[in-house]
């Protein structure tokens, strides 16, 4: 996983989860739902802005760099579905 962004995915995950527990209206449910989703997508998009802007540091990719990039989402999808 990248350093660093262990706070924010903390945040990003208890928002959502606590504003998706909290709701008891239908449509404040559908609304909460939304945002737990846009939530996920900024939260992934951050990560993967930061690893570039890290591996992008020497001037090029390598394929190590990647491979720490698809295992850091790998991990975030696994903690979503739990």
């Amino acid at each position: 996983m990248i350093s660093g962004n262990d706070n924010l995915d903390l945040v990003c995950v208890g928002v959502s989860a606590v504003s998706t527990a909290l709701q008891t209206s239908e449509v404040f449910s559908y609304i909460s739902l939304g945002i737990t989703i846009l939530s996920s997508v900024v939260c992934l998009a951050y990560r993967i802005w930061k690893w570039y802007k890290d591996a992008k540091k020497d001037g090029k990719i390598t394929p190590e760099e990647i491979d720490t990039l698809v295992e850091g989402v790998k991990d975030d999808i696994t903690d979503a579905k739990e």
